[in-house]
């Protein structure tokens, strides 16, 4: 079996189950981690890889990779990245999705990416609606 049809087996039988609370996972017992990733974790929907102190021309941010298990789009995008990085990061810390550039775009999996930027570093627009 190919490495793509064991992923999505995997995967279908990991959706069968309740979704469970996100446990981090030891990357000492990975047996491969990505360069810059220091954390990372999972439950039965999703692995999200964390790399602290990743440069942006802002300084360093927190910057986080969300993917399915069986490398789908995630339905509903908004509200389980939210509560994502609410279960994960707490919910009084914001956090945001970047749309680059055409030029500059790079889509070639269902991955979906977000940054924690220090307290005080992003403008905030919306004061009061």
């Amino acid at each position: 079996m190919n490495k793509d049809k064991h992923r999505q087996k995997a995967a279908l039988k990991e959706f069968k189950k309740p979704v469970t609370a996100f446990e981090q996972i030891d990357l000492t017992q990975a047996t491969y981690v990505p360069d810059g990733m220091t954390r990372a974790y999972r439950n039965t929907r999703y692995t999200v890889m964390v790399y602290d102190d990743s440069p942006t021309s802002h300084g360093p941010a927190i910057r986080v990779m969300v993917q399915k298990h069986d490398n789908t789009s995630i339905l509903k995008h908004w509200s389980e990245m939210q509560q994502i990085k609410n279960e994960i990061f707490g919910g009084e810390v914001t956090a945001v999705e970047y749309y680059p550039a055409v030029s500059q775009l790079i889509d070639r999996f269902n991955i979906y990416w977000f940054w924690i930027f220090p307290e005080g570093v992003l403008p905030i627009p919306i004061l009061s609606i």
